[in-house]
């Protein structure tokens, strides 16, 4: 029997660098639908969404992989309604493409990376004495925080999963690695962190490291299976 699930990216859909990893997890009986904060906006409506002056942003992509600064608070209600849109009409799953968003109670299955990706972090993290963290904007760094406290020290850096130019991405991985090369277990904390990039940094670090989405992407292969 097939599932559907709907993917919602903060940025514009489809999002080529991230569903295509995750669907190859899911397996062929899943039908996945994706839908866009910012599909179908003009200039100004984008503008309407650009970060406000000291607070906490999004960082996302367009349909042909240009970057994007996204306002948190604005942003996160256009998702919520666009996921409205989409309840109760046959999905398994709604999936925001974002760990850092918190979603209202819907009649469908919501499955939160934030929840999802911060539980299983704390949970992983018990007997550690520090954990790294990789986050897109080096404005993130100051003001993020897991959903889940954690129990050990915690190191926080920034590498961009939309930054365009190859030698400038490696290189930013291969310096993430290293700055957090003295903790036990890092997280690559936004879902547009890809397999490339994970083991880029695990190389440069030594270290365990996990990817959101493929956390997220085994959660809803067991429970569309």
């Amino acid at each position: 029997m097939a599932r559907r699930i709907a993917f919602f990216t903060i940025g514009e859909s489809p999002r080529s660098d991230v569903v295509p990893e995750m669907a190859r997890c899911l397996g062929e009986h899943v039908r996945i639908d994706e839908f866009g904060v910012l599909d179908g906006l003009d200039a100004a409506q984008r503008a309407a969404l650009s970060p406000r002056l000291g607070s906490h942003r999004f960082a996302s992509r367009l349909r042909d992989g240009t970057p994007v600064e996204l306002d948190h608070h604005a942003t996160e209600a256009r998702l919520a309604a666009l996921m409205q849109q989409a309840d109760d009409k046959g999905y398994d799953a709604l999936v925001p493409l974002c760990t850092g968003t918190l979603i209202p109670r819907m009649h469908s299955l919501v499955v939160e990376p934030q929840q999802v990706v911060d539980h299983h972090v704390a949970a992983l993290s018990a007997h550690c004495r520090a954990l790294g963290l990789i986050v897109p904007l080096a404005a993130q760094v100051a003001t993020f925080h897991l959903a889940q406290p954690v129990a050990c020290a915690v190191k926080t850096v920034h590498a961009s999963p939309y930054e365009t130019a190859p030698a400038a991405a490696d290189a930013a991985f291969d310096a993430a690695g290293r700055a957090l090369a003295e903790c036990d277990l890092i997280v690559m904390h936004c879902m547009g962190y890809g397999q490339a990039m994970r083991a880029r940094v695990a190389q440069a670090s030594g270290r365990p490291t996990l990817l959101s989405n493929r956390i997220v992407a085994d959660a809803l292969a067991q429970l569309l299976a």
